[in-house]
């Protein structure tokens, strides 16, 4: 067991695929809205920042000849940061391995899909737990009225009113709007949006969906499902992970993420195995009769600017 992970179970060819899996997005958005920072130890000190700091002008900056220029002060705080390992394994046996038609079956590439997959979606629910929280994010106000209400529904107010309030609070210009998928079902029908979007965007035709860019802000419509059913269960309770009702506006450092750069959350991640962001091991279970595939993770997910964020409640009843 001490060899697990060893060098020599260390499978180049696998963790390509994971890491290609890992990249692929798909139906998941955490990168899109905590990108991923790389960190050299397992638990370290993360910035806490406010942004507005930044923009304040009461310090006087006139010189005067022979004299000392005057002190400025930062505004932010540090935190602690504690990365956990994750891991799955998927067992293979002999049969399966003897059988599959390799020109459409690749067993161990289908495990560390499928491991990958799995290691995704508890990142998406950790982060959801934090970014759709208002005791998180403080920040947050009720919607005018419902989107998916008779009438009074005025959802660009509601969006202009979270704007405003990242610009106030952070500092920044947000760029991100997080609407989840039954609330984007009911808004792409509102009259007002699609009144805007026949002129602009010829997407929601096409689709069916929202266009990518809404009121200035790329639009993220979460789609990745997931079994609600407790463990054990058998009956399945299968459900958007992104199921709040609640609509996120929020800024996000696309460019250059790092401890140092203002955003609303950051996945910090310690590289696997030296320099890989998953590591794929593959290994036998001779009393098994059996290939074991396995993958592993390290990280933690922050909010290092919640003013960064702001919740629009109660945009769906």
């Amino acid at each position: 067991m001490a060899d697990r992970y060893s060098t020599l179970n260390l499978n180049r060819t696998l963790t390509q695929f994971a890491m290609d899996s890992m990249r692929g997005g798909g139906p998941f958005v955490a990168d899109r809205l905590a990108p991923v920072v790389h960190v050299p130890v397992t638990n370290g000190k993360y910035y806490v920042f406010s942004g507005a700091e930044a923009l304040r002008d009461d310090y006087d900056a006139l010189r005067a000849p022979k004299s000392e220029c005057n002190e400025i002060t930062r505004s932010y705080s540090s935190a602690t940061y504690a990365c956990q390992q994750y891991g799955l394994r998927d067992l293979i046996a002999d049969e399966e391995m003897d059988n599959a038609d390799r020109a459409v079956i690749d067993p161990e590439r289908d495990a560390i899909e499928l491991i990958t997959r799995k290691l995704k979606l508890p990142i998406e629910t950790r982060l959801i737990a934090k970014l759709m929280d208002t005791g998180v994010v403080s920040n947050n106000a009720s919607a005018g009225a419902a989107w998916n209400a008779g009438s009074g529904v005025d959802i660009e107010g509601d969006i202009d009113a979270a704007k405003l309030s990242v610009r106030k609070k952070a500092g920044v210009e947000p760029n991100t709007i997080v609407i989840p998928p039954h609330i984007a079902a009911v808004a792409k029908k509102d009259s007002n949006i699609r009144e805007l979007v026949k002129y602009t965007d010829s997407t929601l035709l096409v689709g069916g969906e929202l266009p990518p860019r809404l009121f200035g802000l790329e639009v993220v419509i979460p789609l990745a499902l997931n079994d609600e059913a407790e463990p054990g269960v058998s009956t399945t309770s299968v459900d958007f992970a992104w199921d709040d009702n609640s609509v996120l506006v929020a800024y996000v450092e696309r460019e250059s993420p790092s401890k140092r750069a203002i955003s609303l959350a950051y996945q910090f991640r310690r590289p696997v195995a030296g320099s890989l962001d998953v590591a794929a091991y593959r290994y036998r279970d001779e009393a098994r009769h059996a290939t074991v595939v396995e993958g592993l993770i390290e990280q933690t997910e922050e909010v290092v600017c919640a003013d960064c964020g702001f919740l629009i409640t109660g945009a769906y009843v």
